[in-house]
């Protein structure tokens, strides 16, 4: 290594080098000026020696190119849902960047795949984790901790070889006010995830808060207030956000369509749909309806869709011989 730095040194630098007996380029950089000086080292000489060591030590540049070929792990960090179709869907599952938007009506599983994701989040990142503590925010009906406490003995189960006390990293607030729920993201929030590594914010619903106002211009600056509040969050902590918005029915063409208007939907970054299928699977001796849960837009993820069942275990795949009972031909 000294032969290779050396050999890159001009005849003057080289000499300070010997002198003070240095032997690879970070010895150059770390060796203070004052002491080269007083090898009797002219300044000219010390620069050039110090220069050189740090095109050395400094590392090659990335193209912007090169960026659009990483995978996509190291652009950004995912949240797995726990279940292959759907991290298949999504890449991945959930990307911690910007707002991810859960719609669908009433009863479609919305909030058991937000349980299932509570869970993943506190599991290691080589497992689709992201190691860390969670804040759920209900602003309609309580908080479902007893299908929590099934589902984390599922995990213990699942993952035994990871002591973690899932219950106790889920930090859970109830609020019913959008004025409450801005200034609680944006006051305190903050100071949570900085001590207690909140990297999953969970808002079920933003709906909720923002149905009842009468002064659209106003909502739409509260909306705005709260998205730049999570988004602010999401840069600073390399969060995931999902917030979870109703559907309402416009027409026969359009039964279900995503609550608050344009003025909502473009402060999110992703938005999935979440809706059950026609149709029936024989699972361990049970009738269980199929799910689907469509990407509707996401500037990473191509739009498609994945179906799913909900088990007392949690989300999973449809099984690939499943019997099915088609309700359409009933």
């Amino acid at each position: 290594m000294m032969e290779e730095f050396l050999a890159t040194l001009p005849d003057e630098a080289k000499a300070v080098a010997e002198k003070a007996k240095i032997k690879n380029a970070e010895q150059a950089l770390l060796t203070p000026t004052a002491h080269l000086l007083l090898q009797e080292s002219s300044p000219h000489d010390i620069y050039v020696l110090k220069a050189t060591a740090a095109k050395v030590m400094a590392k090659e540049s990335i193209k912007v190119s090169d960026l659009f070929d990483l995978p996509y792990c190291m652009k950004w960090s995912r949240l797995s849902f726990g279940c292959e179709a759907l991290d298949e869907c999504t890449r991945g599952g959930v990307v911690t960047r910007g707002i991810t938007e859960f719609c669908g009506a009433s009863g479609t599983g919305k909030t058991q795949l937000l349980l299932q994701l509570s869970l993943m989040a506190q599991l290691p990142t080589d497992i689709g984790g992201l190691r860390a503590s969670v804040a759920y925010i209900c602003t309609e009906h309580a908080f479902p901790s007893n299908r929590l406490h099934e589902l984390s003995k599922v995990f213990m189960n699942k993952y035994p070889k990871h002591d973690i006390n899932y219950l106790a990293n889920v930090h859970v607030e109830h609020i019913h006010h959008s004025e409450q729920l801005i200034k609680c993201c944006s006051e305190r929030l903050p100071p949570l995830m900085s001590t207690e590594r909140v990297r999953l914010i969970i808002i079920d619903s933003v709906a909720a808060v923002f149905r009842t106002y009468t002064d659209f211009v106003q909502r739409a600056r509260d909306m705005r207030r709260l998205a730049n509040c999570l988004l602010s969050l999401a840069d600073k902590y390399n969060s995931a956000v999902i917030c979870v918005n109703q559907v309402a029915s416009i027409s026969k063409k359009q039964p279900e369509v995503p609550c608050l208007g344009l003025a909502w939907s473009h402060l999110g970054r992703t938005r999935m749909r979440i809706s059950k299928v026609p149709k029936q699977v024989i699972c361990d001796d049970n009738f269980l309806t199929v799910r689907k849960l469509e990407v509707m837009y996401s500037p990473e993820t191509p739009i498609a869709y994945a179906e799913f069942l909900i088990t007392a275990e949690g989300a999973i795949n449809v099984p690939q011989f499943p019997n099915v009972l088609n309700k359409l031909e009933k």
